[in-house]
């Protein structure tokens, strides 16, 4: 019997490897921006316009907030044009940080990497001195500047160095906060991903056990039904009961093999079935007429082996056996719609709802639901003139 190979569902799988991926770009400071810590800003992919545009937006925050501070510290500010003017030189400001940030983080890539792979302490101070020391030099390189000459009396001093640090701190703490939350969730999303993908599995193959089951049914099934035929005739006929054994061993050589398999096509189903029909035929005679009608784009059609012949037993053995003149059974596969149809149709005395017809309806049934769900069905109906014809559709896999 082979293998089961066990595979994820395609949608717990995707899940888990956009999450994993997320999570490892999260670790590349390089190509992660502080925005995508909020939802909204991660709808458009990573590019360098994003992220400039990203930047120039972080930044304006950050000037908005320090005008809004000034406002509310200071009584200078007293006209919409120091608002403005304010809010002009903090827009400088920040800019020359915020883009000075951006540089150092891209050009210490490599370095950045296993710093944000450490304890959440450990990355919030890493960030705050490199924060400190990013500020203090964009200050000190403004203050070289004519129109920002002032601020070389604050540069470098203990309160400028305790300022930068406070605020590069806070603004560290939230940021690697709201990261690491992301973190988590991913992590959790993954964890989720797997937990279903195991769920998949255990139904998978609980499914697959049980088909297993429902097809063991039927190859004893078949086995003892023809050595009870080959059993029949040795008396009466033995040429012909020599004749259906020899081609009933050369019909197992070449197909019980392929009753172990976990699926078939519809091709090597209908051979089996000619081969198996050529057997009875030997017992029947003229009273046994057999037809197949398969296109040859429904040739390779995966199907579960075995799955046509406790039908055509039925048929057989319901149908046609009794009827004192015989008649024709029909494998008919055909598209419909967006599924494919496979008819067992006989000429017989009709269907007859025995025990042992029930036992093989039944395993056919629960095989096409176990291995279709709601896209497969089985249905039986009469064959005008006369007989049953029992229809398998699905949809292809």
């Amino acid at each position: 019997m082979n293998e089961i190979t066990m595979k994820p569902t395609k949608s717990s799988s995707d899940a888990r490897l956009k999450a994993e991926r997320e999570i490892s770009s999260l670790t590349e400071s390089e190509h992660f921006h502080p925005l995508e810590a909020i939802a909204f800003f991660r709808r458009w992919p990573r590019s360098f316009l994003r992220n400039l545009i990203y930047s120039l937006l972080f930044n304006a925050m950050f000037a908005t907030a320090f005008t809004v501070l000034g406002v509310i510290m200071s009584d200078s500010i007293d006209s919409f044009s120091q608002l403005l003017r304010a809010f002009g030189n903090n827009m400088i400001v920040s800019n020359a940080i915020g883009f000075a940030f951006w540089f150092v983080l891209s050009f210490l890539g490599p370095v950045m990497r296993r710093v944000n792979r450490q304890a959440f302490v450990v990355v919030v101070t890493a960030y705050a001195v490199m924060g400190t020391g990013i500020t203090t030099a964009t200050f000190f390189l403004m203050s070289l500047l004519p129109s920002y000459r002032g601020m070389q009396q604050w540069v470098g001093t203990p309160r400028q160095f305790a300022t930068s640090f406070a605020l590069s701190l806070c603004i560290s703490a939230v940021l690697a906060f709201i990261w690491r939350r992301r973190v988590n969730e991913l992590s959790g999303q993954i964890d989720l991903a797997e937990e279903r993908e195991r769920a998949s599995a255990a139904e998978r193959a609980a499914a697959e056990a049980s088909l297993r089951a429902l097809q063991a049914q039927i190859e004893p099934h078949f086995l003892f039904n023809t050595l009870a035929n080959v059993t029949g005739l040795i008396h009466t006929q033995p040429d012909q009961a020599k004749q259906m054994l020899e081609q009933f061993i050369a019909y197992l050589r070449g197909t019980l093999a392929a009753t172990r398999e976990h699926e078939t096509t519809i091709a090597a189903d209908f051979e089996t079935m000619k081969m198996f029909l050529s057997i009875l035929q030997i017992r029947m005679g003229d009273r046994l007429k057999v037809r197949f009608d398969l296109p040859d784009n429904l040739r390779d059609v995966a199907i579960p082996p075995m799955l046509l012949q406790p039908l055509v037993e039925n048929a057989i053995k319901h149908g046609l056996e009794p009827k004192i003149e015989g008649g024709e059974v029909a494998l008919i596969a055909k598209r419909a719609g967006n599924k494919i149809a496979i008819t067992v149709a006989d000429t017989g005395l009709g269907f007859q709802n025995s025990a042992s017809n029930g036992i093989g309806l039944k395993n056919v049934r629960e095989r096409v639901k176990q291995l279709y769900g709601d896209a497969g069905s089985v249905s039986i109906e009469e064959n005008r003139p006369c007989g049953t014809r029992i229809t398998i559709s699905f949809e292809e896999k």
